[in-house]
């Protein structure tokens, strides 16, 4: 990547270097990443996975290896002790002293909800990105495994959203993607007790079942794709009666043990407008929301307001802001056409980058607000630099200004570039679709709209809206 601001350069290039220098290099998958030093030198299922797929824009090895290992990991029997049932992929596996006496559960812990919709997730993209069936062949059996975990144990109690509930007296209390003890509370800021249906999770089941009928359907299974498909429309219904707050314009955090909602603003909508979940009509309030002043500090989205009386800003999860969440959040955003929100979220973290030695993101920064009192974002005390997945959010924001949407068994990229004043031009040379590769000079003209120039063969790039983005503002 080149362009003329040299933040967005440098970060991207600093990005693309952490990624080549973090893998673990695990037989199964050379290519597959730690998840950050110095602290999680190991196999983290979840968030090795979303750091290669933030990072899929930069080149697919890294995913397709991160498949390969956690399918190499996935449950085998009940076990309490480490929350493993057969068929739920692998959370984390710690090799260090403590885990090594069998003092907790985590050389071996399956307690994660998020990973098993995330692997159905990330082998469609997978697909969508290098047209590779034969690998794809070779994952349909852990596929089969995965949706067999999620249909039997996924959803305990069968009210048809997935909810988590720690076995192991050593296990994590929450299962979703915001894991930490306290980081699910009431408006009250009280902490909500287990088990506990988070709205993020019914978002990946929601993606996980429509990448999932693609992977059956080109696989030589239409009929158990149609089957998925219609068990998407359904959820995706279900969910937003269940969890829409209409007297905030945005959705529950979760529903609790007693099925009620949990009242509290945060971030998990960045993931539901990812994911696709959320209903076009919703969409900008959505947009608006998570850039309200209570929820973005200027640099990222808070995840959790800071109007809240649980907010802490440099805590884990409640009040900090995540750099992997801004990634994910800016996809969503392009993908239904919050070109505005977007550009602020995206302005925000490479400023924030040029802040750090080399341009690197932290693994957490504060939820401190962007203005003359708080010249800098601040770090979550134990932060880890570099880490996978706040190196892929770079990648993925680039992604998103380009909506750039590939569909390799096609041999083509679908693109809509939205530049915004800071940002003048990018040039992206090498860009891998399936075989091909492709160089895409973008630049933005006056009256804010872009121009595009394509070098390349054998791959058909198609300059359209999203298909959400399009519903929700007519012309997209």
């Amino acid at each position: 990547l080149n362009s003329s601001n040299f933040d967005v350069t440098a970060a991207w290039r600093c990005a693309t270097h952490d990624l080549a220098v973090l893998p673990l290099g695990e037989p199964a998958g050379p290519a597959a990443p730690i998840a950050g030093l110095p602290i999680y030198q190991e196999i983290f299922g979840r968030d090795t996975m979303t750091a290669s797929w933030q990072a899929l824009l930069a080149g697919p090895t890294m995913l397709g290896d991160s498949l390969r290992l956690i399918a190499g990991h996935v449950g085998e029997r009940l076990d309490d002790w480490r929350d493993e049932e057969p068929g739920k992929p692998l959370h984390e596996a710690r090799q260090g002293p403590v885990s090594a006496l069998g003092l907790n559960p985590f050389t071996s812990y399956y307690g994660d909800w998020s990973t098993a919709p995330d692997f159905l997730v990330f082998l469609g993209q997978f697909l969508a990105w290098t047209g590779d069936l034969d690998t794809v062949r070779e994952l349909l059996p852990t596929a089969e495994r995965v949706l067999g975990w999620l249909e039997r144990y996924g959803d305990p109690d069968g009210d048809g959203f997935l909810e988590y509930h720690r076995r192991s007296r050593a296990g994590l209390k929450n299962q979703g993607w915001k894991d930490s003890d306290t980081a699910i509370v009431d408006e009250d800021g009280q902490l909500v007790t287990d088990p506990i249906a988070t709205s993020e999770l019914q978002a990946y089941w929601y993606a996980a079942l429509r990448h999932a009928a693609v992977v059956f359907t080109v696989t030589g299974h239409p009929a158990r794709g149609a089957a998925l498909l219609a068990r998407a429309r359904a959820l995706r219904r279900r969910f937003h009666r269940a969890y829409w707050l209409p007297d905030r314009g945005c959705y529950a955090m979760a529903l609790g043990p007693d099925k009620r909602p949990v009242r509290s603003t945060n971030s998990n909508d960045g993931h539901l407008l990812a994911a696709g979940i959320v209903p076009a009509r919703a969409a900008a309030l959505v947009a608006d929301r998570l850039l309200a002043p209570d929820m973005f500090s200027g640099w990222g989205v808070r995840t959790l307001s800071a109007d809240h009386p649980a907010y802490n800003p440099f805590s884990y999860h409640r009040g900090s802001v995540w750099p992997v969440e801004a990634g994910t959040i800016g996809l969503g955003l392009a993908r239904y056409g919050c070109w505005a929100h977007l550009h602020r979220l995206a302005e925000g973290m490479f400023a924030a980058a040029a802040l750090f030695e080399e341009h690197r993101l932290p693994e957490v920064l504060s939820g401190l607000p962007r203005d003359p009192a708080h010249p800098h974002p601040g770090v979550y005390p134990n932060s880890c630099s570099p880490q996978a997945w706040s190196a892929s959010s770079i990648i993925a924001l680039v992604q998103a200004l380009l909506a750039l949407r590939p569909a390799a068994p096609l041999r083509t990229i679908l693109v809509d570039p939205h530049l915004p004043e800071w940002l003048p031009d990018l040039r992206l040379e090498g860009v891998r679709i399936g075989r091909a590769t492709v160089d895409l000079t973008v630049r933005r003209r006056r009256g804010g709209r872009t121009s595009m120039t394509v070098r390349g063969d054998r791959l058909a790039v198609i300059r359209r809206a999203p298909r959400q983005a399009i519903s929700e503002h007519g012309s997209g």
